[in-house]
């Protein structure tokens, strides 16, 4: 058996086993879980299938994974994504030899948490908007502005921030810079609530004429613009993945809850109308997954393509977790079932990383042109 597919069947078993049974128990807290955090990134190398990207694609094998692990937990999912993506992937793909070596291996091996701030908060109809400025120094570069919200913030070890570089008769550029949120001029807000994803930390992050290092501009060159395109298109891909293990995940307990006999002596699986409900479900699922796994071929020549991928299957995960809970919502809490969960962290994962509204106005753009 490869080491692949050691990992994803300790994964499958860990998620059937140890956070079904973590969810039960802690099902709206909110601290960091970091006691799976150490299992998943020590003990099963979980981030280890991101070092064999696939043409600048996230690894299909770590998104398998964090898509079965949303069966049960999506916000440990979006906890790992953020991790992968923002963090592993971003200094994978564009980092120096210097920041590869600093930050890759404790990344890996979730020794170092990160996290990427782009949100402000004015609306961002392009990078344009920035109101995150950074200015070059004899030393290095001087960081100032406010970011609405980064995931992991709390308790990250490095923070990716995207910036604007203004410099005096020279055309507006972009970078990506490596940012210790321990420095005494970072300062993270309080736990932002949120209606899903119990446990994902997100806070605001204000940068307050932060000195930084030469080396802290990802990949030595200001190209931020580029790279933060190919970084929110493979976390898009990411959250696509925790949508559809969301629907999954909803759709699954519903089957099972429906299977069991109750006082009545019947099954609601054994009446007709739930049948149809529950086949017309599993159809919508389907639909959903094969629009997913059609990104391979379009992904590279259609920027835009995963965005409307997310944007689908986080509305199937919203339609049926409300189906599911419609159906079996007053019966739930004798067998200890929380399908509301998985409604709400489907409508958080909407407008996470960009909003459902942002996709939908991208799509209809095409017509207003015409």
């Amino acid at each position: 058996m490869s080491k692949i597919s050691t990992t994803a069947a300790m994964i499958d078993s860990y998620t059937n086993t140890a956070i079904k049974n973590y969810v039960k128990s802690h099902d709206e807290s909110t601290y960091f879980p970091k006691e799976m955090w150490d299992e998943l990134t020590n003990e099963m190398d979980i981030f280890l299938p991101i070092l064999s990207e696939e043409n600048h694609t996230l690894s299909s094998d770590f998104i398998t994974f964090i898509r079965k692990i949303a069966n049960e937990f999506a916000a440990l999912s979006a906890i790992l994504l953020t991790q992968g993506c923002y963090g592993i992937y971003s200094i994978l793909n564009f980092g120096t030899a210097e920041q590869k070596e600093l930050y890759l291996e404790k990344l890996l091996k979730g020794q170092y948490i990160g996290g990427l701030g782009f949100c402000e908060y004015k609306h961002l109809k392009g990078l344009e908007d920035l109101e995150t400025y950074a200015t070059k120094t004899e030393q290095g570069w001087c960081l100032s502005g406010k970011k609405a919200m980064i995931s992991n913030s709390s308790v990250a070890d490095i923070l990716l921030v995207l910036a604007k570089v203004k410099e005096q008769g020279k055309v507006e550029k972009y970078g990506l810079f490596i940012v210790d949120p321990k420095d005494s001029d970072v300062l993270i807000g309080e736990q932002i609530e949120k209606p899903g994803l119990i446990g994902l930390p997100l806070s605001s992050v204000t940068l307050k004429n932060v000195l930084l290092p030469e080396n802290a501009l990802l990949g030595d060159k200001l190209a931020g613009d580029v790279q933060f395109a190919n970084i929110i298109k493979n976390m898009q891909l990411g959250l696509s993945a925790i949508a559809l293990g969301v629907a999954e995940g909803a759709f699954n307990k519903g089957i099972e809850f429906a299977k069991v006999r109750r006082g009545f002596g019947k099954r609601l699986i054994d009446v007709e109308i739930h049948q149809n409900k529950f086949a017309d479900l599993y159809n919508k699922l389907c639909s959903a997954e094969a629009y997913f796994a059609s990104y391979p071929s379009q992904i590279e020549e259609d920027a835009k393509f995963v965005s409307r991928i997310k944007l689908y299957t986080t509305k199937v995960a919203i339609e049926i977790s409300d189906e599911i809970l419609r159906l079996i919502g007053p019966l739930q809490k004798f067998d200890n079932v929380n399908i509301k969960r998985y409604l709400k962290d489907a409508e958080t994962i909407e407008n996470y990383g960009r909003s459902g509204n942002s996709i939908r106005r991208e799509i209809a753009e095409r017509w207003l042109k015409e």
